[in-house]
C-alpha cells in the first residue's frame, strides 16, 4: 500500500505540494501541477489503496494557497470509498 505524507507547515506553495506529490507517489514527470491533474492522478493514475497523512491540514484548509488542495483530497477520498484514506 502506498503511503504519502504532507506537512503543510513545511510546504510554502501549491507548487511545493505538487512537487512532493510527484516525488512520493511516483507520478509521471509531465504531471500538470494543477488541481485537474491532481484529481486525475488520485482517481485514475495513482496506485491504490493509498493512505495520505496530512499534518497541519486544519490550518491549511483555511489558507487560500492550500484550501483547494485539502478540499480536493477530501473529495477524492470520499469518491474512492476507502481506497484512498486521509489521516490527520
Amino acid at each position: 500500500m502506498l503511503t504519502l505524507s504532507f506537512d503543510f507547515q513545511q510546504l510554502s506553495t501549491r507548487q511545493a505540494f505538487y512537487r512532493a506529490l510527484v516525488e512520493q507517489s511516483h507520478c509521471p514527470l509531465d504531471f500538470g501541477n494543477n488541481l485537474d491533474a491532481m484529481w486525475d492522478w488520485l482517481t485514475g493514475g495513482m496506485a491504490l489503496p493509498a493512505t495520505i497523512h496530512l499534518q497541519h491540514a486544519e490550518s491549511a484548509s483555511q489558507q487560500a494557497e492550500f484550501a483547494p488542495i485539502v478540499a480536493l483530497l477530501e473529495e477524492a477520498a470520499q469518491q474512492l470509498q476507502g481506497e484512498l484514506r486521509l489521516v490527520r
